[in-house]
């Protein structure tokens, strides 16, 4: 039977862009930190903050996102929220103020995307929930690579200025294309807003709420300083930002794989097993006294096969363990609240822990243990097929 909902043409385009906004205007950063810091005249490592941020409002802003978008309907916030996420990349080149009200307006933008895309593909296309999100995701992964690898050597030749604007300019195609889909925009009706379910009396919620906010944590830790890591294990700056390229690259099979393995599977918990563990190698191989740029990048494909297969599972789970889009919504806007101040902890504590240390060790030991519990709680949410 085919649940599909009318939309627009344009709607499977638009979720595939969507993904292409939802992580590139934050992971391709770290690669020029270097560039900003200096012409900001402030130390490299402070400016993790611009790493931090984005997670921060991911954390604070997704619990009210599912409100926002059953009172404004989910198009059309969508639209909104890449206005916002325009306006933010573009600010900031201007100054270091604006630099970080640009960065707040991008994390504000990007939290909406994150909270409804899961959504929007459970209301429209409820029958390929499992090849839509493979789909965005693989965009995720896809222009997260492009843009960590492509925005040094477009930096060097120009300014970080111009790259970052490059990067606006993906925003606005793709605010453009997603216009035609406001004709279908459907505002929630009170009714079908209270009979969602309290995500927060849910055991099973929360259980996917510390899954998924523990994994982020490694990935943007990782994110964050694996180009550093590379760096002060002796390769070159040109080196360390293709690392962080191919990182983003690798993920693409994973990206694309656990969504759909997922939705075939009435129990995901050896994907579960698989991914937490393909992290947990990842983490032991950068504590390795091994320093080529071969080795790095064997570390960073076991590494990207892990986080990508776990964050793409996180968000099949989304829609897979909940029976309406309204309960989508709010198991998304839930776990991901909370999930993501969790994550925020991350890029900061091991960035302290280099600075207080001197070496990137005990910082990576503490990703490791942290992929280590991420995967318990993750099996645990498994043992009830839905929230509701």
């Amino acid at each position: 039977m085919n649940n599909t909902r009318k939309h627009s043409a344009f709607l499977v385009l638009g979720i595939f862009l969507l993904g292409a906004c939802m992580r590139t205007p934050v992971t391709s950063i770290p690669s020029i930190v270097g560039e900003i810091a200096a012409s900001f005249h402030v130390a490299t490592t402070s400016l993790g903050i611009l790493t931090t941020i984005p997670l921060i409002c991911f954390g604070l802003v997704a619990v009210v996102v599912p409100m926002i978008g059953q009172k404004l309907g989910n198009e059309l916030t969508i639209a909104i929220a890449l206005l916002i996420l325009f306006a933010g990349s573009w600010l900031r080149v201007l100054n270091y103020a604006s630099l970080m009200i640009g960065t707040l307006l991008v994390g504000i933008g990007i939290t909406f995307l994150n909270v409804l895309l899961p959504a929007i593909i459970t209301e429209n296309l409820p029958d390929k929930i499992g090849s839509m999100t493979s789909l965005y995701n693989v965009s995720l992964a896809l222009f997260s690579a492009i843009g960590a690898y492509a925005i040094t050597p477009v930096a060097q030749n120009s300014s970080w200025q111009f790259s970052v604007m490059l990067l606006s300019m993906l925003v606005l195609a793709t605010l453009v294309l997603w216009l035609p889909n406001l004709r279908f925009n459907q505002r929630g009706t009170s009714e079908a807003t209270s009979t969602g379910i309290n995500m927060w009396k849910n055991k099973t919620a929360w259980l996917i709420l510390v899954y998924f906010g523990l994994s982020s944590f490694v990935f943007y830790t990782t994110v964050a300083w694996l180009p550093s890591i590379a760096i002060s294990a002796g390769l070159s700056s040109n080196q360390s930002s293709l690392i962080a390229g191919l990182f983003q690259l690798f993920s693409m099979p994973g990206a694309f794989l656990a969504p759909l393995w997922a939705t075939k599977l009435s129990n995901r918990t050896p994907l579960i097993l698989g991914a937490g563990i393909f992290t947990i190698l990842g983490y032991l191989g950068l504590m390795m006294p091994f320093h080529s740029f071969g080795w790095f990048v064997f570390v960073s494909l076991i590494l990207a096969i892990g986080t990508s297969a776990t964050f793409a599972l996180i968000m099949t789970l989304f829609s897979l363990k909940t029976k309406t889009p309204v309960n989508t919504g709010k198991l998304s806007g839930m776990a991901q609240s909370l999930g993501y101040l969790l994550a925020a902890f991350g890029p900061m504590l091991v960035g302290n822990l280099k600075a207080a240390s001197g070496s990137w060790f005990a910082g990576e030991l503490t990703t490791m243990l942290v992929a280590v519990v991420f995967t318990i709680f993750g099996v645990l949410s498994e043992r009830k097929p839905y929230v509701d």
